[in-house]
């Protein structure tokens, strides 16, 4: 994963983006206590940044991430069942870590969730429904998310 991170730092250098610092051991271990799974650890433990990193979509800050999980639709709904909010499309729709799911190579699949078609009082019925996976790791979400290759049309049922 460093070195997706890494691909990643340099795309924002060339930009003129801000360059994202590393978390903070409080901010770390707020993630970890609001169920963030150890890959997304690792990922803020070297590029958090301050609000959120913007290409065509957008990664969130700790901060950012856990308020996405616990007070904003369709995080509060995703994430008490193992659908951890990372990020985001420019219209809302949730990327998240499914840490239900661990792939033969150790991996949470990265997964896409619409906005509108996800309410607080969703069911995990509903819920795996609309998983669209578009990622098969963190790492592999990064790269997409540099190269700018990332699906984010969710799915709609």
């Amino acid at each position: 994963m460093k070195a997706a991170i890494r691909d990643l730092m340099t795309k924002l250098t060339e930009q003129g983006s801000p360059v994202p610092g590393r978390a903070s051991a409080g901010d770390l271990e707020r993630a970890q206590a609001a169920g963030f799974p150890d890959e997304l650890l690792d990922l803020y433990r070297e590029c958090e940044p301050e609000n959120c990193i913007e290409l065509r979509q957008r990664i969130w800050s700790i901060e950012n991430a856990i308020i996405e999980n616990s007070n904003a639709v369709p995080g509060c709904a995703l994430s008490p069942h193992g659908f951890i909010v990372f990020a985001s499309t420019v219209y809302g729709d949730a990327y998240c870590i499914d840490s239900n799911l661990v792939t033969s190579a150790g991996h949470h699949p990265v997964v896409l969730f619409s906005h509108e078609m996800i309410g607080e009082d969703a069911t995990l019925s509903e819920i795996q429904r609309l998983r669209l996976e578009v990622a098969s790791s963190l790492e592999d979400f990064l790269r997409k998310f540099t190269i700018g290759t990332l699906n984010e049309e969710p799915s709609y049922g």
